[in-house]
C-alpha cells in the first residue's frame, strides 16, 4: 500500500478496512450540499446561504480523495502520482468539457452574440481549472448573482479542487520522505502536522484577505485549502477515529451527527450576500461536514447516518456532480433569454 505508514512498514490499526468502503451517509451529505446550493441559487427563500454547500463538498473531497490516495497499490512514485491524475481525469474532464461546450453553443444561440463572445474567455479559463484565478482578474462578485453572471461561474470550485490536488500527492510524498529521514516519526503523523500547518495557515489567511478584498478571498484557492485540508486530516486518522466512535456509544455519535446537521442548517438558514465570507464564519460549515464525517466513521450506523444514506439521498448524491454542472448554466441562460425577450416585447 502507498497508505501513511506503509513506507516504514506499520501495520493498520486493528479494526481498520482493508479497503476503502463507500460511506452512504457522504452521498447523502452530497445531496445536501448540491440541493441548498440549488435552492440558493433559484432565491429559495429559507436558503439565502446555500453557497455554503461548496465548502461541504470541499471537506467531503478532500476526505474522499486523500482516503483513496492512502490505498493506492505499491508501485513506483511516479506511476502512482501519473495513475492518480489519470483517474481523475477521465472522471472530471469529460462530463466538464462537454457543459461548457454546450453552454457557449447555447449562449450564442439563444441569447446574443456580444454576450456568447463575453463567455468565450470564461470557457477556456474553466477548460483549464483556472476559472477561479479568472474570476479574481474579472472583479467577479459572486454575491451578485442577479448582475449578468457567467453561466460558467460556477466552476469555480471545481479549479480549486484541482488545484488542491496538484499539490495533495506531492505533500503525501514529502512525509513519506521526511518521515523516512526522521525515523522517530511516522508518516501518518508527519502527514497530519502537514495537513494541520495547511489548515492553520490559509484559515488565518481567509480572515484577513476576507477584510481586504473580498472577490479574492472567496475564489481563492489559498483561503479554501483548509477546508479540504480537514477532509484530508479526518481521512488520515480514519483508523484512529474508527476506534474512537465505535468505542463511543450510538447516543453520542448521533449527538455530532445532528450538531453537524445543525451546523450547516444555521449557515445556509443565517448567513447570505452581506456575510464577510469566507473569513472566519466559514467554520460553522464546514466544522458541521467534519463532524457529520467523523459520526459516519463509526462501524454501526446511528439514525441521521440512516437518514443521510437512505435511496432518496443517495441518488441525489450520485448525481450530485452532474446536477452542480448543469444547474447553473440552465438557470443564467434560461433568464437572460428571458430577459431579451422582455426586452425586445417592450421596444416592439
Amino acid at each position: 500500500m502507498v497508505a501513511v505508514g506503509a513506507a516504514q512498514g506499520e501495520q493498520p490499526a486493528a479494526g481498520a478496512p482493508s479497503h476503502p468502503h463507500r460511506r452512504l451517509d457522504i452521498q447523502g451529505l452530497r445531496a445536501v450540499a448540491v440541493l441548498v446550493v440549488i435552492l440558493d441559487h433559484v432565491g429559495m427563500p429559507g436558503f439565502p446561504g446555500g453557497f455554503v454547500g461548496v465548502d461541504v463538498f470541499f471537506v467531503i473531497s478532500g476526505y474522499v480523495i486523500t482516503r483513496m490516495l492512502l490505498h493506492k497499490p505499491t508501485r513506483p512514485r511516479s506511476a502512482w502520482f501519473l495513475d492518480f491524475y489519470a483517474k481523475r481525469a477521465r472522471r472530471i474532464v469529460p462530463a466538464a468539457t462537454v457543459v461548457i461546450v454546450l453552454t457557449v453553443i447555447a449562449t450564442f444561440e439563444l441569447t446574443n452574440f456580444l454576450r456568447g463572445a463575453r463567455v468565450l474567455p470564461d470557457a477556456t479559463a474553466t477548460s483549464l481549472f483556472l476559472a477561479n484565478f479568472h474570476f479574481i482578474a474579472t472583479g467577479t462578485d459572486y454575491a451578485r448573482l442577479g448582475a449578468d453572471p457567467s453561466p460558467l461561474q460556477h466552476y469555480w470550485s471545481l479549479a480549486v479542487e484541482e488545484q488542491f490536488y496538484l499539490v495533495l500527492p506531492l505533500v503525501i510524498i514529502l512525509a513519506i520522505a521526511v518521515a523516512a529521514r526522521l525515523r522517530r516519526a511516522t508518516t501518518a503523523q508527519v502527514l497530519v502536522g502537514l495537513l494541520v500547518a495547511v489548515v492553520v495557515a490559509s484559515y488565518l489567511y481567509s480572515i484577513l484577505l476576507t477584510a481586504v478584498n473580498g472577490t479574492a478571498a472567496f475564489f481563492s484557492p489559498l483561503t479554501r485549502a483548509w477546508e479540504l485540508a480537514i477532509g484530508c486530516l479526518i481521512a488520515v486518522a480514519g483508523p484512529w477515529l474508527a476506534a474512537r466512535t465505535s468505542a463511543a456509544t450510538a447516543a453520542t455519535a448521533a449527538v455530532l451527527c445532528w450538531f453537524g446537521i445543525a451546523a450547516i442548517a444555521w449557515s445556509v438558514a443565517f448567513l447570505d450576500d452581506t456575510s464577510s465570507f469566507p473569513g472566519s464564519i466559514a467554520a460553522v460549515p464546514v466544522l458541521g461536514a467534519a463532524a457529520i464525517l467523523i459520526a459516519g466513521a463509526r462501524s454501526e450506523r446511528t439514525l441521521p447516518a440512516a437518514v443521510l444514506g437512505s435511496r432518496i439521498p443517495r441518488y441525489i448524491g450520485d448525481i450530485s456532480y452532474s446536477l452542480y454542472l448543469v444547474h447553473w448554466p440552465v438557470f443564467t441562460i434560461t433568464a437572460e433569454r428571458r430577459r431579451s425577450v422582455c426586452r425586445r416585447a417592450h421596444t416592439s
